[in-house]
């Protein structure tokens, strides 16, 4: 979490740089809002509440499955893409492993002094030790952070690049429409150099009488 929590600051002081507001966060429409929410809920609950193994990666799987679906409702939104990208990382290797796999030697070099053997450390319900039977381990909690004393996945690092990047945007301030460009009018004028304003003042032409022609004789 503390990861997570790093990537939002960030993304928060890159658009407040760029001249971003806070006040500009709720401008942008989100789309599936309730599965957002509900996608937080579940990790909360997943972390907090004591629940059996079997319920607690369903309710984390559960919560990825929401997240995602948020993601992918909010396309819209540049940096989305990636977190979506993290998500489904992080969601499928736990899927397939009954929670996500944490590397014994990434822990040691993230500098965690767990006081005790890692095999004898209750990881909770959302993670283990990897172990020999796991799968994708690649995709695990195998880098160590020790500036943050973590172990993070690489799915952590895409969200986290994704997260910062979808804040940045949100906070930056909406451009403005450019004015339509008005181009100049040609004005052509009829035979013998008068303008329709000219026309316009003077009336039509006058024939007097007698003048060649007129009045027209009947024939």
């Amino acid at each position: 979490m503390g990861f997570t929590a790093v990537a939002m600051v960030v993304g928060v002081g890159l658009g407040l740089a760029a001249g971003g507001r806070l006040s500009n966060l709720g401008r942008q429409p989100l789309r599936s809002p309730v599965a957002l929410a509900a996608g937080v809920g579940l990790q909360v609950v997943s972390e907090v509440v004591p629940l059996e193994d079997a319920a607690a990666v369903t309710a984390t799987v559960l919560s990825y499955v929401l997240l995602a679906t948020f993601a992918a409702r909010n396309f819209v939104i540049q940096g989305m893409f990636v977190v979506l990208v993290g998500l489904v990382l992080n969601g499928v290797v736990i899927a397939v492993n009954g929670g996500m796999p944490v590397r014994e030697d990434a822990i040691a070099a993230a500098g965690i002094d767990l006081g005790m053997p890692a095999a004898d450390l209750d990881f909770g319900a959302k993670r283990h030790l990897e172990g020999p039977s796991d799968r994708l381990v690649v995709l695990a909690d195998v880098i160590p952070l020790p500036p943050l004393r973590e172990v993070v996945s690489f799915g952590d690092l895409i969200l986290a690049v994704g997260m910062a990047d979808v804040t940045f945007r949100l906070l930056r301030p909406a451009r403005r429409a450019k004015a339509p460009r008005v181009e100049a009018a040609t004005v052509v004028l009829p035979a013998g150099g008068q303008s329709p304003l000219d026309l316009r003042e003077k009336g039509p032409p006058r024939v007097e009488a007698g003048a060649a022609g007129w009045p027209p004789q009947a024939s």
